[in-house]
C-alpha cells in the first residue's frame, strides 16, 4: 500500500507539470534574420522554402500581396537595394512596393518562443519603409511561426496590422506542419517537449495507480468472501484501514514534536 501511496504522490507531481512553457531563444551571431539557438535546441528557418510570394492579406486593407524572405533576402521594389526581409505590393497599381522589413547589421530581430511542443514562436523584423505623412511611422514584421496540424503543409497569411506610436506592424502568420521542420536539436531547455512528456507519464501513473487500487479491494474482498466473511470485515486489512486516521495523527504528531519541549513529547 505504500508503493502505491508513493505512485500516487508521483504522478500527482508529474501531471502538473508545465507544458509548452515559453523558453529563451539568442539571436544566431552570423545570421540572426534566420536561425536562434536556445538551451539544447536551434530554430533555422532555411528549412522552409524562401522566398514566399503572394502571401495574401486576409483583412482586405487593399489589393495588396506580400513577400517574405528572412534567409536570402530581395530587393521589394527593383530599385537595387535588396536588403528586404518583407515586401509589401500594391497589385492594383505600380510602383506600390515598399519595404516592410530590412535586413541590417546594426539591429537584430526579436525572437520569442511561446512553444517547444508543439512549435510555436514569433519573431519581429523591423527597418522598414517610413509610412511617411504626420505620424511617419517605421514599418515592422511580425511572424508567428505556429505548428499546426490541422492546415496543410505551410500556410502564410497577413492576420492584421497593428501600430504604436513609433510603429507600424504587419503581422503574418505562417502555420502548417512544416514548421515543425525548423527546429533541431534534442533538448528543450526545461519547456514544452518535456513538459508535455512527464505530463503523459503522470497520467499514465495516475491510471495505473486508479487500476491497482481498485484490484486490491475488489480481488480482497472477494477472497474474504470466499473465506465466509461477511460485512465490514470483507474489506482487505480492515483493522489497518480503520486504525489509519489514527496512524495518520500519530506520525503528524512525530513530525511537529520538535517544535514543543521534551515534556510534551514524552505524552505521545
Amino acid at each position: 500500500m505504500t508503493l502505491l501511496v508513493c505512485c500516487l504522490a508521483v504522478a500527482i507531481a508529474l501531471a502538473t507539470c508545465p507544458v509548452g512553457e515559453a523558453v529563451d531563444c539568442t539571436p544566431d551571431a552570423a545570421d540572426p534574420y534566420c536561425k536562434c539557438s536556445g538551451s539544447g535546441f536551434t530554430l533555422d528557418l532555411s528549412k522552409l522554402s524562401f522566398p514566399m510570394h503572394q502571401i495574401p492579406d486576409t483583412q482586405e486593407y487593399g489589393t495588396y500581396e506580400y513577400t517574405f524572405s528572412p534567409c536570402s533576402t530581395v530587393d521589394c521594389n527593383g530599385g537595387g537595394d535588396s536588403s528586404g526581409v518583407a515586401c509589401q505590393e500594391n497589385v492594383g497599381s505600380s510602383g506600390g512596393e515598399v519595404f516592410v522589413a530590412r535586413k541590417v547589421s546594426d539591429r537584430q530581430p526579436a525572437w520569442s518562443v511561446a512553444s517547444l511542443n508543439p512549435l510555436e514562436f514569433t519573431v519581429t523584423y523591423c527597418d522598414g519603409d517610413l509610412t511617411g505623412g504626420v505620424e511617419d511611422l517605421e514599418r515592422c514584421a511580425i511572424v508567428t511561426f505556429k505548428d499546426d496540424g490541422s492546415h496543410g503543409d505551410l500556410d502564410a497569411s497577413m492576420e492584421k496590422e497593428t501600430s504604436t506610436d513609433t510603429q507600424l506592424s504587419y503581422n503574418f502568420m505562417l502555420q502548417g506542419k512544416d514548421i515543425s521542420k525548423v527546429r533541431a536539436g534534442a533538448g528543450g531547455g526545461g519547456g514544452g517537449g518535456s513538459g508535455t512528456a512527464a505530463g503523459v507519464v503522470g497520467l499514465v501513473l495516475i491510471s495505473v495507480f486508479i487500476a491497482a487500487v481498485l484490484t486490491y479491494f475488489i480481488a480482497g474482498m472477494a477472497v474474504n468472501y470466499n473465506r465466509g466473511t461477511r460485512g465490514c470485515e470483507m474489506v482487505p486489512n480492515a483493522t489497518f484501514w480503520r486504525d489509519l486516521p489514527f496512524l495518520i495523527k500519530d506520525g503528524f504528531l512525530f513530525m511537529i514534536s520538535p517544535c514543543y519541549n521534551r515534556e510534551h513529547y514524552e505524552k505521545f
